[in-house]
């Protein structure tokens, strides 16, 4: 008797459950995916967290531990203020923990100060703190809103002058039109200084910058003005010089009362009269 024969399956409904194998499978496959980047994201910041506990609680114990606490504090530099003055700026003081000391913000502190020029503070672990300060120099005394006030070599005002640490210093005051004139106030005063002149900037009762009479200096204990033209400053200074060594060879130079030297001309002044002197 003749085997029987099966029937094959239409192919519509071997196409179907194909699909649905290939579907069972990238569904498994994916929730595996997905299961496996769950516990690799939970393991990660769990992980994470641990480490940020761990590294804030070890924080916390070297930034209050005594073994860090400052012991010694250097200061340098400083002429115009005071240790005190500038922890109190500061806002530091010894058993302050020195890694907590925030080293930016001591800086920042200071440069608010009118006197620091610069400021470098260094931290020695485990407990000392260098600090380097650059003052401002007072080298004028201007007037500023009515009142009298420190100044730089630049005529930069500083600040106030009072009774703490007073200083008497030159006064200086600059016509209007010579304000330019202030950035080279530096160098003319040095060149006066290392001339041979008997004088000295720093012992001048007002020093004043002018357009008709360039730079001048008052010698209150001699009575003397001393104008020194800006064009041709170091010829005019040496016309000064030559000038004031020949009124002294002559025994008049006590009875000078200005002297002004501009353009390879000097003029003096005998309080009654004037003369040109070349």
């Amino acid at each position: 008797m003749a085997a029987r024969r099966q029937k094959k399956a239409p192919y519509s409904v071997v196409k179907k459950s194909y699909r649905r194998l290939l579907s069972d499978f990238f569904h498994a496959k994916g929730t595996s995916l997905l299961l496996s980047w769950a516990i690799t994201l939970f393991t990660g910041s769990a992980f994470i967290v641990i480490i940020s506990i761990g590294l804030l609680f070890s924080y916390r114990f070297i930034t209050n531990s005594t073994f860090f606490a400052v012991q010694k504090i250097q200061i340098s530099g400083n002429v115009r203020l005071e240790q005190e003055d500038v922890l109190n700026l500061a806002h530091l003081k010894k058993g302050d923990n020195s890694l907590a000391v925030n080293i930016s913000d001591i800086e920042y502190k200071l440069l608010r100060s009118p006197w620091v020029e610069n400021i470098s503070v260094k931290r020695q672990l485990p407990g000392n703190l260098e600090i380097a300060i650059e003052e401002r120099e007072p080298r004028y005394w201007i007037r500023q809103d009515n009142r009298i006030v420190y100044a730089d070599e630049k005529g930069t005002p500083i600040d106030y002058v009072g009774t703490y640490k007073f200083a008497s210093l030159p006064f200086l005051s600059v016509d209007a039109g010579t304000e330019h004139l202030l950035q080279r106030l530096p160098q003319l005063v040095k060149e006066l200084d290392s001339s041979r002149l008997p004088v000295s900037s720093q012992n001048a009762a007002w020093i004043k910058l002018s357009m008709s009479r360039g730079v001048t200096l008052f010698l209150e204990s001699e009575n003397l003005k001393l104008s020194i033209g800006v064009e041709n400053w170091s010829s005019n200074l040496r016309h000064l010089v030559a000038t004031i060594d020949d009124l002294k060879r002559r025994g008049e130079f006590t009875s000078v009362r200005g002297i002004k030297a501009e353009d390879k001309n000097v003029w003096v002044n005998l309080g009654t009269t004037a003369r040109k002197a070349s």
